[in-house]
């Protein structure tokens, strides 16, 4: 069993319009409502592959029902905790071929709120073989959290994989995680303190993050997966490699990302090599862009 854990959940309203535009009134042609987030966005992928996987995360307010039904209806059990606070939504625009994604920022969990996913956490760590920890924080968790569950899941002999960002992501570093996988505009901000668009294509700098890459594998042991959007992912074990990812026709970008934490764990822990579970992961990724719905091959 995968244990994906995101603690920013999400409602995905996701908006088809045959044309767009700014300050006036646009009605949608098609809309799709689903479970989201980066967590169960992973999950489902995972499940959708054949393996186990289950979400952990917060959920609370008046739509913590109805979530749960969304979940349900994807086959993604959930373990969470009431976090008295509403879940967000955030809404993707499609038109002309060209994805724009309108982000809600999420509201602080409650108190107590942490209690219960640590406990959440400590019950399934046994029964998972993989941890995977994506995504932001919501406000209101304690900034140690994520490196205390790569800490508990590394001493028991677990594969970690983290799709996380800037603190939290060099928090866990010293209890040496598998994978690490930021995007390229995240890892530089992460490592560099620099603002970049996460398609980098600056030769420069991509020669420096595959050698931050290498000093990383060196100091932690871990493996590091950067994805550019459309150009070559680039991934780091013993070596630097890229990936050439295919130039295909896009429909919805949301989960692509995610798409690859689900099918590269999943390749790993089949005893892939990273260079090949890359190749498995991108071509996953590239199935998902061609759906409409984030984080799913349906």
């Amino acid at each position: 069993m995968i244990l994906t854990i995101c603690l920013n959940p999400t409602f995905q309203n996701t908006m088809l319009f045959d044309s767009f535009s700014e300050g006036a009134v646009n009605r949608c042609t098609q809309h799709y409502l689903d479970a989201s987030g980066k967590g169960m966005n992973t999950a489902r992928i995972a499940n959708q592959l054949g393996k186990e996987a289950i979400l952990l995360s917060h959920l609370g307010g008046p739509r913590k029902d109805e979530m749960l039904a969304l979940c349900a209806k994807d086959r993604v059990k959930v373990l969470h905790t009431d976090s008295h606070s509403p879940i967000r939504t955030c809404t993707t625009i499609i038109s002309n071929g060209v994805c724009t994604e309108l982000v809600q920022n999420p509201e602080a969990v409650s108190e107590g709120c942490e209690e219960g996913i640590r406990l959440l956490f400590s019950e399934a760590l046994p029964k998972s073989e993989a941890i995977i920890i994506c995504g932001t924080r919501a406000p209101g968790y304690s900034k140690n959290l994520y490196a205390d569950f790569v800490r508990e899941a590394k001493k028991m002999g677990k594969f970690v994989l983290l799709d996380i960002k800037g603190e939290d992501l060099l928090s866990c570093l010293p209890y040496s995680p598998d994978v690490i996988k930021p995007n390229f505009s995240e890892f530089v901000e992460t490592f560099f303190g620099e603002r970049v668009p996460e398609q980098g294509e600056d030769k420069n700098l991509v020669a420096r993050v595959q050698g931050k890459m290498e000093s990383l594998h060196h100091e932690f042991g871990c493996m590091s997966v950067i994805s550019r959007g459309k150009h070559d992912l680039l991934i780091f074990d013993k070596r630097a490699q890229t990936i050439k990812i295919e130039q295909a026709e896009v429909v919805n970008t949301i989960g692509c990302g995610d798409t690859l934490n689900a099918s590269l764990t999943i390749a790993l822990l089949e005893g892939h090599s990273l260079q090949q579970s890359a190749k498995i992961a991108t071509n996953h990724a590239t199935m998902q862009a061609k759906t409409i719905h984030p984080g799913s091959f349906v």
